[in-house]
């Protein structure tokens, strides 16, 4: 080896040391081997209305994007069925949480395609609702969700 290569070499071996002693120092909080590392959706850094909010603007974004595909998938079909008519509401306008289908679920407020996928789902995995309140257990509808539709829903 001559002299270059050498000095390279050493370069090289100089960079690697620096680099890897920095992740070493940046992070540490213990002895050998722990390592922290935090971010600002670590266990317990929000609050429970916080997460509610990230998860519905995750949410509405990929119902966004659904639409999106699906009209240019209507767009590009020659020719489509006219959608099926909801069963009927009960005589006050709310919606049966227990009967209503894919579209009627869709009227509610921040209830999508998907959530509302996710609330025929249940119905079918768990049986009918009880009480309107358990439609709480279906993913993507808390607390402020179904504030918003209480009065929006029935069970009968």
């Amino acid at each position: 080896m001559d002299r270059k290569q050498i000095a390279k070499a050493l370069v090289a071996l100089i960079i690697v040391a620096a680099v890897f002693a920095t992740g070493l120092f940046f992070g540490r909080t213990g002895g050998p081997g722990d390592f922290t590392v935090t971010t600002q959706y670590a266990v317990g850094a929000m609050d429970e209305e916080e997460i509610e909010t990230l998860a519905q603007r995750l949410e509405d974004r990929a119902e966004r994007e659904t639409e999106a595909v699906a009209g240019q998938t209507a767009a590009s079909a020659p020719e489509t069925t006219p959608a099926p008519m909801p069963p009927p509401a009960p005589d006050d306008g709310r919606v049966n949480i227990n009967t209503a289908d894919h579209q009627a679920l869709q009227v509610l407020p921040g209830v999508g395609p998907a959530i509302a996928q996710r609330i025929i789902d249940h119905r079918e995995a768990h049986g009918l609702f009880r009480m309107i309140e358990e439609i709480t257990d279906v993913s993507g509808i808390g607390p402020a969700r179904f504030d918003n539709m209480r009065e929006m829903i029935t069970v009968e």
